[in-house]
């Protein structure tokens, strides 16, 4: 086999550490062996009429796809577990995305659970309605409300209910209940 032949054979397939990030073009370079690449693209999980995006970051171990074993014409696959980087789980149920800040989003597929966790704020915008669709919603500190409450049941403040209430009327008897 020619020198050439080789070379674009061992280029394939290469393992290898980002270097460096170009997020506004969406390109990195690679440092694989002896080799820094030029600036190539990373796969991401979609980039079509849905689009995700989560760029590589640095040192992290990815794999570089050369067609025909040419690394001016790679992509750069993100993703392998080194030594380093601890797996963010070691439970076959569970799917977690961890983020560099603390932040993480985790489903157990066994318990049915979603949790997330390690923010400081969240925000859900619709422009028509949210749904909670539960037996029962817990706040475990305040709640502001910036417009109406509507309620098809009894409300409980302080152990008073609003629907069952009675108290001393006027001439010394007890009221009736709300209607």
């Amino acid at each position: 086999m020619s020198a050439e032949l080789n070379r674009r054979i061992d280029n394939l397939i290469r393992f290898g550490t980002i270097a460096e990030v170009d997020y506004e073009n969406r390109r990195a370079k690679v440092l694989s062996g002896g080799i820094r690449t030029d600036w190539l693209p990373w796969l991401e999980f979609r980039a079509g009429t849905t689009r995700s995006w989560s760029p590589p970051t640095m040192n992290e171990q990815c794999v570089i796809l050369a067609v025909s074993g040419e690394l001016t014409m790679a992509v750069i696959l993100t993703g392998v577990f080194t030594l380093e980087h601890n797996n963010p789980s070691h439970s076959a149920d569970e799917h977690v995305i961890e983020f560099a800040d603390g932040a993480r989003l985790e489903y157990n597929q066994a318990t049915h659970a979603l949790k997330i966790s390690g923010i400081s704020t969240a925000l859900i915008q619709a422009s028509t309605s949210i749904t909670l669709d539960t037996p029962l919603v817990k706040c475990t500190q305040n709640v502001e409300v910036g417009g109406s409450i509507i309620s098809g049941g009894d409300q409980v403040a302080g152990g008073i209910s609003t629907m069952k209430h009675t108290h001393t009327g006027d001439s010394g008897g007890t009221t009736g209940k709300p209607s």
